[in-house]
């Protein structure tokens, strides 16, 4: 099934170059949220999944089991390459990878029992993508977001002030992303339960869970370079540098070089009027 890409406002440049590390780096759903969506939508083995903004998969893999046929979508290349060979690893074989935006999505794609959107619901044209994924939803059918509360660039946390002085010092203060920059990327979720409501879904309930994630200086400055804003393009030739200076400052405030982060997740559920 081939799809063409059409949202205007789409920029290329987003990950380029980072699906490496964000498979290798991002911090992985636990159990806790996939149990959490099973009994919320009654995941039997049947029906189809629609998992928009895959990226390398992880949702789309961990809840394969529990569909009939999975449907992971994302705008980039190199994120559905990784995916597909996690999910070769796990010799998952009923999930269908396509290379479109979410705004693209259409009546092709056929009918779902739940929708999914893990980190990339931010990066969308909210109205249009929460009412085509309505569309696309069976009576009864509903829709998972998830947003992961792990802004380095808002946090009051003196590590994260720190190593965001960091990035800035090399990358300056407004945060990048592709091809321009933005301001708060946390505001986009305030305005989500009455978007989804307008959008024909029930008022969302929301659920929170925590992820502890361990990091070394290695797998964070991994991390950072799996985001829109720390890309290891816009270094330059100062990408050794800026590593050599953000390990430093990672060993002054860790000096075992392991530190444990808990990383809160709100789960919006909603379910099609």
């Amino acid at each position: 099934m081939t799809f063409t890409a059409t949202h205007s406002t789409y920029d290329p440049t987003l990950f380029a170059g980072v699906a490496h590390y964000y498979s290798k780096y991002r911090p992985r759903y636990n159990d806790e949220l996939y149990q959490l969506l099973i009994n919320e939508f009654q995941l039997d083995g049947t029906g189809h999944l629609l998992d928009l903004g895959t990226g390398t998969g992880l949702i789309a893999i961990a809840l394969s089991p529990y569909f009939q046929e999975v449907i992971g979508l994302d705008p980039d290349p190199e994120m559905l390459k990784e995916a597909k060979q996690e999910a070769e690893l796990d010799n998952i074989h009923n999930i269908q990878w396509i290379n479109t935006q979410a705004e693209s999505i259409s009546a092709q794609l056929g009918e779902f029992r739940l929708v999914t959107i893990g980190r990339a619901y931010h990066w969308f044209d909210k109205p249009k993508v929460l009412k085509l994924a309505s569309d696309r939803l069976v009576q009864g059918g509903g829709i998972a977001i998830t947003y992961t509360h792990q802004d380095v660039w808002h946090s009051p946390e003196l590590w994260k002030i720190k190593v965001l002085n960091v990035v800035k010092k090399y990358l300056g203060e407004k945060r990048r992303v592709g091809n321009g920059t933005i301001d708060d990327l946390d505001a986009t979720y305030t305005e989500l339960p009455r978007l989804l409501q307008q959008s024909g879904f029930s008022a969302p309930k929301i659920e929170t869970i925590t992820i502890d994630k361990t990091w070394t200086s290695d797998s964070w400055i991994g991390y950072l370079y799996s985001t829109a804003f720390c890309r290891p393009a816009y270094f330059g030739d100062r990408l050794a540098e800026f590593e050599q200076e953000m390990r430093k400052t990672v060993l002054s405030l860790f000096p075992s070089d392991k530190f444990i982060e808990q990383i809160p997740v709100d789960v919006y559920l909603a379910h099609k009027n």
